[in-house]
């Protein structure tokens, strides 16, 4: 201000530790979780080609949904039986969809070592049981409906062999083992 050349900053000093921050580090998993994961994905594909089996398949689902809700329902004029079928038959493929995103999402989280979400698994494994029964009661019609209860089937059966899996020793052993991390020991 005085007339003073600028100055530059003087450098900053260095810091005294130089070892790096904690970081948590996610081992490779062993071939017992990697069997774990790959039941996982077999069950999602089976639930999702299920899904678009019966989205193909929607006009003879909803012809069938018309009869089971006439059936119930003999007063019933046909608008209502119209977009009660419809309501069914997404909301069926709906609750369908959400089991296997959650349990997507659950399984990434199972990834990270979280063992204790095997247990909020099998809690949606059971979730699951009765969406596959509702599925199958509404869905599986039709053409194609032998191979949507198939793949309905074969999905639950997945989904509970990944379970299954993800408790046995090899599996459980790497979830219970102490998070390794790299730097700086964590306090």
């Amino acid at each position: 201000m005085s007339g003073e050349p600028e100055r530059p900053a003087p450098p900053r000093p260095p810091l005294s530790d130089r070892t790096p921050a904690p970081i948590r580090e996610i081992p490779t998993p062993p071939p017992a979780v990697k069997r774990v994961r790959f039941l996982w994905l077999l069950s999602f594909a089976s639930g999702v080609i299920a899904g678009i089996f019966a989205f193909f398949a929607r006009d003879q689902i909803l012809e069938h949904v018309r009869g089971l809700i006439t059936g119930l329902e003999r007063g019933e004029d046909q608008q209502t039986v119209e977009a009660l079928a419809v309501v069914v038959f997404w909301g069926a493929l709906g609750m369908l969809a959400l089991v296997i995103l959650i349990e997507a999402v659950l399984l990434a989280v199972l990834m990270r070592r979280h063992g204790k979400v095997r247990f909020v698994l099998l809690a949606m494994l059971l979730v699951n049981g009765v969406v596959t029964l509702v599925a199958d009661a509404f869905l599986a019609a039709g053409d194609q409906g032998v191979g949507i209860r198939v793949l309905l089937v074969i999905q639950l059966a997945l989904a509970g062999a990944a379970v299954v899996a993800s408790v046995l020793h090899g599996a459980s052993q790497w979830f219970r083992a102490e998070h390794q991390t790299r730097g700086r020991a964590a306090a």
